[in-house]
């Protein structure tokens, strides 16, 4: 059996996700050596190469870069350390693969991007829903013209617990756009393509407890209906839910996990008794289930690995920086709709 050609990475931020979510994958994805890791605290880098097999531990970005033969470099931390970090690496000629949201603002993310254009180079965003097994079998169904036609609504209905102010942003709700629902904003651009027009109104019950209620309009002429919420559960609990809308057919995925498929034709054929409720349902079994932390449904597995198989030519990033500044641009437009009233149009914004 041939050898599997591996890309050596690094990984910038040795926090809580990146430690729980990602790391854990690694060993698991044949394409990818891990040959260094790095933190600004030296307990942290330490741990983590001991825990996950890295060669070498460094507490200072610019050392490893100039000792470390690279093929690319994960960095997971805030939108701040994704932008300058970022930059460090492209200008040290690697590609980069950064947490969600790629940098604090819209402006900050499009420069980042074309700083990677400037280089010849890329980079990836982990949008891991992409990556998800219920949404990629929603995308199988999706590309299927002849029997699902064309996308006409995106409704997205997303609630966590309550939402903090951080990264120096004042307002929980703001804080809320640019660190949690730029996940579902890409959401809507996979599956509805890109955003033209956005119609926001916010309902705020306390500081960090509120719901939007936003409308998309896409280039294709399709429609988003987004319910995104901080107030459904007293604690940090998610619930998440996508459903498309075809042509005499409809589809919705439940937490990533759950796809039900109601297919134009009848499955099975039925005595005409007046209704049509056939569908189509996936769900992963409990082996599956007790494997998804950090690979299978959820999808962590396969955003590393498609970077790793791009470092190696095998591939293109399914999400880029183009991608992330795209994100960040719509959740600014809800942000300015949500305050004004007003109809925000993208191309007003570029």
């Amino acid at each position: 059996m041939a050898e599997v050609k591996k890309a050596r990475i690094a990984f910038v931020g040795c926090g809580g996700h990146a430690t729980h979510s990602l790391f854990p994958a690694v060993h698991q994805i044949p394409e990818m050596e891990l040959v260094a890791v790095c933190d600004l605290r030296e307990e942290l880098a330490q741990r983590n190469a001991r825990w996950f097999g890295a060669q070498h531990w460094y507490t200072d970005v610019a050392t490893m870069l100039a000792k470390e033969e690279l093929d690319g470099v994960v960095i997971v931390g805030p939108p701040q350390m994704h932008y300058e970090v970022g930059k460090q690496c492209l200008d040290a000629g690697l590609p980069i693969f950064v947490e969600k949201p790629s940098a604090l603002s819209y402006a900050l993310a499009r420069d980042l991007a074309e700083h990677a254009d400037r280089k010849g180079l890329w980079g990836a965003v982990a949008y891991m829903k992409r990556f998800a097994v219920g949404y990629e079998l929603a995308k199988q169904i999706a590309r299927r013209e002849e029997e699902f036609g064309q996308v006409t609504v995106v409704e997205i209905r997303f609630s966590n617990g309550p939402y903090p102010a951080i990264w120096g942003i004042s307002r929980a709700a703001e804080a809320f756009l640019i660190g949690q629902a730029v996940h579902l904003f890409n959401l809507a651009r996979y599956f509805g393509g890109e955003v033209e027009e956005v119609y926001a109104r916010l309902h705020e019950v306390e500081e960090n407890r509120f719901g939007y209620a936003i409308n998309l309009r896409f280039a294709s002429g399709a429609l988003g209906i987004l319910n995104l919420n901080a107030l459904e559960s007293p604690t940090w609990k998610i619930h998440e839910r996508m459903a498309l809308t075809g042509v005499d057919c409809w589809l919705e995925v439940e937490d990533m996990l759950r796809l039900r498929y109601r297919p134009r034709g009848e499955p099975i054929a039925e005595p005409h008794i007046g209704g049509r409720n056939q569908w189509i349902e996936w769900q992963p079994d409990w082996t599956e289930i007790l494997r998804v932390h950090a690979a299978g449904c959820f999808g962590y597995m396969g955003e590393l690995q498609n970077f790793a198989r791009s470092c190696l030519g095998q591939e293109t990033p399914r999400s880029t920086l183009w991608d992330g500044a795209k994100d960040l641009q719509v959740a600014e437009a809800v942000w300015r709709s949500a305050q004004t009233g007003e109809v925000v149009s993208l191309s007003d914004r570029t």
